[in-house]
């Protein structure tokens, strides 16, 4: 995410940015997973998993994960459609989709905690609760495709866990280009953006499995209040790339 910026162009976006929203991806199908009996929003190749399952197990619990992959589905399509009204009305785009994300997370957790206690996977109030949870996913899962460049999914680390491998490969082919011949720049800039590629990747994944971390803690020790911390993360960096929009 380093190099010069060019006149016109907005300044690369931090590390850090994608990083929190790995996290708060984590941090949130923790939450599901383990308030809305086994539901994945983020993971949606889980909620196939379990929704095929449960033809087997029967625990009549397949609606709610059949309707949070096509929520999923939607909110990417409308996010979508979204970016590219927001862009043809000349808007800062990145903090209006960040700020529609902290609303649906908002959504998500005002209707699980204020919402009567979800007792099993068949109360409507934990599927709706679960459909705002896939919908900011999905929003996510979008926004990061389409305005964070060079930059891999938050919420799948299935395909990132593949990308890290490749990456490793890749550092280790790039530092013995490097080692042979450190007064070459193509061999230097090539080992920078390889090693730039894996820490990327590197993170992301850690922040992942931290936020899935900090999200299991958190429910056990506030139920599922602890939801709103994700909605303070997200809303937070909407207002924190929005007062970067005006600087730039």
């Amino acid at each position: 995410m380093s190099g010069a910026t060019l006149p016109g162009e907005q300044p690369p976006l931090p590390r850090a940015l994608p990083v929190l929203l790995s996290f708060v991806a984590g941090y949130v199908d923790s939450f599901t997973y383990l308030g809305l009996f086994g539901l994945f929003v983020a993971q949606v190749t889980g909620s196939f998993v379990i929704a095929g399952a449960e033809f087997v197990t029967r625990d009549f619990g397949i609606a709610g994960k059949l309707l949070a992959i096509v929520a999923f589905l939607a909110a990417a399509a409308a996010t979508a459609a979204l970016i590219a009204l927001t862009r043809n009305a000349g808007q800062a785009v990145l903090p209006w989709m960040l700020g529609l994300e902290a609303l649906l997370l908002a959504l998500f957790a005002a209707v699980a905690v204020f919402g009567p206690p979800i007792t099993n996977a068949r109360d409507w109030h934990g599927i709706v609760a679960g459909l705002f949870a896939a919908t900011a996913m999905g929003a996510q899962s979008v926004l990061v495709r389409l305005l964070m460049k060079d930059i891999p999914q938050t919420n799948v680390m299935t395909g990132n866990i593949t990308q890290l491998g490749i990456a490793i490969t890749d550092i280790v082919l790039a530092w013995r280009r490097f080692a042979r011949s450190r007064h070459d720049m193509a061999a230097v800039r090539e080992f920078e953006t390889v090693r730039d590629r894996l820490l990327t990747v590197l993170w992301i994944a850690l922040g992942f499995m931290a936020g899935a971390a900090s999200g299991a803690i958190a429910f056990a020790a506030a139920g599922i209040r602890g939801a709103l911390i994700a909605v303070a993360i997200v809303a937070a960096l909407a207002l924190w790339t929005a007062k970067r929009e005006k600087r730039a």
